[in-house]
């Protein structure tokens, strides 16, 4: 799946999670990209996980951001936790996952974001689904 597919079906999902009212039309300010990953089975995979605020919104430097709940759907890939915590570089916030892929194929990993931003006024704490895809070859 491309990385633009991707970003839109995640942002679609936060949208659909719950935000406030004014946030759910195009000028949303969250933005969610994800790299999917691919490896070798038995190699480490990173799938690395990005959210972006629009313009007026900052990430909460003092929120612990995460991605809880880590699982992957069929059991062909490896986490190394079910917690990951993100770090705030540049503006955004950043989650790397590391799996290893047991077996050929692609395998879904799911999971759920907990972060935090605010826009001049209110803190506002989210939650919005996580979907990446781990592709591993032989």
């Amino acid at each position: 799946m491309s990385r633009l597919v991707v970003t839109l079906v995640a942002l679609t999902a936060v949208v659909c999670s719950g935000l406030p009212s004014a946030a759910a039309d195009s000028k949303s300010p969250v933005v969610i990209s994800i790299e999917n990953a691919s490896a070798r089975v038995g190699e480490k995979a990173i799938i690395v996980a990005k959210i972006s605020m629009g313009e007026g919104f900052k990430i909460t430097d003092s929120y612990r951001h995460r991605l809880i709940r880590l699982s992957a759907a069929d059991g062909g890939v490896e986490l190394e936790g079910t917690v990951v915590p993100g770090s705030v570089q540049d503006g955004s916030i950043v989650f790397t996952v590391r799996a290893t892929p047991k077996s050929a194929g692609t395998h879904a990993v799911h999971g759920v974001f907990r972060f935090s931003y605010h826009g001049g006024g209110e803190l506002d704490i989210r939650s919005a689904p996580f979907e990446a895809t781990v592709t591993a070859t032989e």
